[in-house]
Order: C-alpha cells, then structure tokens, then sequence
C-alpha cells in the first residue's frame, strides 16, 4: 500500500493506550508479533508505548519527524510500520485537523494472550508461514503453561462466600458502576484479510455439502481461505477438494495450516503447473492499456495476467532453465508480497519476471529492495510497471561519472582521425646541400668499411 500524500513527516501526532501493556505483553510482542511485522514495526510500538499516557492531551503532541529521528527511517518506512502494527491488532490510527496543524493519535493495544494468538487462524498461521514448522513448535511450547498437579491433590480451596459476607448488595452503588465503566478496556481490534468479493463462495460450499466439514466454517474462515485461493490460483472444485483433505474427521474441524501445506504440496509435486485445467477464479481481465508496448511487453503482461503468482513464479524459473524450481524461499518471499498488497497480483507477476533477468534466484531483501524503488517511483499498475523497467533500462545505458566527476575525455590526436594525410612543405636548396653532404659523408664510411 503506498504512502497517502497525507501523511507527512510535518504532521504531529499524540499516543494513547486502549490497554494496558504487562512486561509479559512485551515478550509476546518480540517473540509472536516481531516474526509478522518485522523489526522496524515492533521498535516503533515499542517507541510509541514509551510515551503513551494514561491522559494525553492535544498540546502534548510532538511531530512525526521526531520518530523517524528516533528509529533512524523515512517517512515511507514509517507508513509501512504502521499499518503493518495496524493489520495485527495491535495499532489503531486516528486523524483529526485543527486550528493548528493536522496530527494523528495513535491508539496503543496489547497483545492477545499466547492461547488466543494460537487459537487465531490468521495470525497462527501467519506466524506457521514465518518461521517455518520446528521454530512454530518451539514457540507454542514456550508459553504453554505446565502447571504441576497430582491425582491424589484434593481440591480445599474455599470459595467467594465462604469467606466474605456481603450486606446491601441488593442495589449496586453508582461509584462502583461509575468505576467499572472508566476502567474497562477497548476490544481488540480484529485481525482481518480481503473480503474475497467475487470469488464463487456459493459453489464453493455446495461442493462442500456432502463432507464431514463442519457446518459454517467457510464463513467462520473465508477470508484465510481466499488468501489460499488467490496466491495459489484455486477455483472453487480445486479448493473445495484440499479443504476436504484438510478437515479433521472426527470434529469436523478445519485445519488452516494443513490446508496450506496441501496447496503447496499439490502445487510442488505437480509435473505441470498446477490447477490449469480451468482459468484460476481469482484471476483479472487482461488490463487495458494505452502504453505502446512492444510485442515482448505485450506477451508478458498476458502472461501475468493469466498467471496466480505462485504459477508465474514456478513457470518463470522454468523458462530459465527447465530443471530449476522455486525454492522455499522464494515461495515465502513472493507471498509475503501478495499478503502486503502493495502490488497488484498482475504487477507482481512482472516483477518476478524483471528480477528473474538479473538474478537466477529471489530473496525476500532482494524483492523488498525493488518494492521499495517501485513505490517510491509511483508504480501501482502493470503499465506503470513497464514504463519504471524501461526509465531503469535507460538510466543503467547511460555512462556514469566517477565519483561524482565528470569523465575526462582524451582528444583523439590528428594522425589517428580516419581520412588522414601527412602534410609536406617544400625543401629550400640549402637543406638540400646539407642532406646532399651527410648522405656522400654516410656513402664514404660505408666504401671504406668495405676495403678493410
């Protein structure tokens, strides 16, 4: 998502808390929320947290370039930041304009407790995503608690009214409602993908009908289940069998993570690019354009247009070099991009493709590397895309100056032009007279040379 002209460096803001935040919340935040975000997020909400107040006031506020001095980034990066502390709960963003400037209030909420973080579909699976299977382990057991407890315990502990008797409870006192109302905390903001609009959700689960899977669960999950569709180009059939492959067969349940393992493993064991057999659902209409493409330009872009990104991937490594294949790697650094949506899935396709010509491989540094050029330079559709390669085309055909210098330029001596001819100039009769003398001094040394 780009930067909004909006939101500017200049522009103030002031921080406030929804919640409380616990040194427990702190080490959820690093070890559960810093693998989504990333460093630069989780040291701003960090940031923001030190100056949060318990009653922030408007004169309070301070500007924004204030931040980016502190965390040593660019107004862009600090957009990125935050929406990305935004899409996992844990920020909520507010603008307002006053006689003085326009500010931002920040709205600070903690974490959800490890449980609800793995009971959650997006954000356990996300993290499933990041970290990979062994680390997401790890993780789960590090805050599960293994409270010590015998059969042979007996349970004494009293309870409320065993111990407290209350008088005039019949009537509750307005200071104790008055108390309950100022101390209790915002909901958490949720935590939410693309609605998914325009995918055949009403096929999808008629093809469902007649499994064991339990009742309302495409809704309960629809927007995970589109991230699915749309990175791996599913129509509803193909989706509906990896869901039923998926689903728990004695609860009904179904279970996300082994739904993405499936895709992908479907996808990888394939001999030919997966799930041709009809155009994926998720797919746009070819763009309309009044770029004047070349014919290369032209194939390329109905390519990424009929293409899921993870097909355009697995088929541009191929063009390469038939036996190569997209390593797990460069599967997870092309689908964090999809899930940023910064791109359009058909820009991302002639992204891939434009990194792909230089480098035999992606990495996620190297694709953000290129994403941050492209924001910074406007790209936000497939013809803009195009026109960026071909203004980096240009720019890398021009010769540099050293160091900043000009580069000197040697003038090409007279005797080296094409079309050259020696200039003569006429011999007076006395240069003639002393070459005459030296040549019959040269003829006399040879005769004598001869006679010895």
């Amino acid at each position: 998502m780009d930067r909004p002209q909006s939101f500017m460096a200049q522009d103030d803001y002031i921080v406030t808390q929804a919640t409380y935040l616990t040194d427990h919340d702190q080490q959820v935040a690093v070890a559960l929320y810093q693998p989504l975000v990333g460093p630069v997020a989780l040291a701003l909400y960090l940031s923001l947290w030190q100056e949060a107040s318990a009653r922030p006031v408007l004169t309070d506020r301070r500007p924004q370039t204030r931040l980016l001095d502190l965390l040593n980034i660019d107004v862009d990066t600090l957009f990125q930041a935050r929406i990305r502390l935004e899409a996992v709960g844990l920020l909520k963003t507010y603008t307002a304009t006053d006689a003085m400037s326009r500010y931002y209030a920040y709205e600070l909420y903690a974490p959800v407790t490890p449980p609800a973080f793995f009971a959650d579909d997006l954000l356990g699976m996300l993290l499933y995503d990041r970290v990979g299977q062994s680390r997401y382990a790890e993780l789960a057991q590090q805050f599960t608690l293994h409270p010590v407890r015998r059969d042979d315990w007996q349970d004494v502990s009293q309870g409320f009214l065993d111990v407290f008797a209350l008088t005039n409870v019949l009537d509750q006192p307005a200071e104790v409602q008055q108390a309950e109302q100022q101390l209790q905390q915002k909901a958490q903001p949720p935590v939410t993908l693309g609605t998914g609009e325009g995918y055949d959700w009403v096929l999808l689960t008629q093809l469902l009908q007649r499994t064991n899977l339990k009742a309302g669960a495409v809704d309960d999950h629809r927007e995970a289940l589109y991230q699915i569709a749309r990175f791996y180009g599913l129509n509803p059939p193909q989706l509906a069998q990896l869901i039923t492959r998926a689903t728990d067969v004695m609860t009904g349940e179904l279970q996300l993570k082994q739904l993405r393992q499936f895709a992908e493993q479907t996808y990888s064991q394939s001999q030919k690019p997966a799930f041709t057999a009809e155009a994926p659902a998720t797919t746009p209409a070819a763009p309309q354009t009044t770029l004047a493409v070349t014919p290369a330009e032209s194939a390329l872009l109905t390519k990424a247009s009929e293409l899921a990104p993870r097909e355009f991937l697995e088929a541009t490594k191929k063009a390469k070099n038939a036996r190569a294949f997209a390593a797990p790697n460069e599967v997870y650094a092309v689908r964090d991009l999809v899930q940023r949506r910064t791109f359009p899935d058909v820009t991302v396709n002639i992204l891939i493709d434009y990194v792909l010509q230089s480098y035999d491989s992606l990495s996620q540094a190297l694709l953000n590397g290129y994403v941050s050029r492209w924001v910074n330079a406007n790209v936000a559709s497939p013809q803009s895309a195009l026109e960026q390669i071909r203004k980096e085309a240009q720019s890398k055909a021009k010769p540099r100056a050293r160091n900043g210098r000009a580069s000197r330029q040697e003038e090409t001596p007279e005797w080296m032009q094409p079309g050259y001819t020696a200039k003569t100039q006429p011999v007076s009769a006395e240069r003639k007279d002393k070459i005459a003398a030296r040549l019959a001094k040269l003829k006399a040394l040879e005769q004598g040379g001869d006679q010895g």
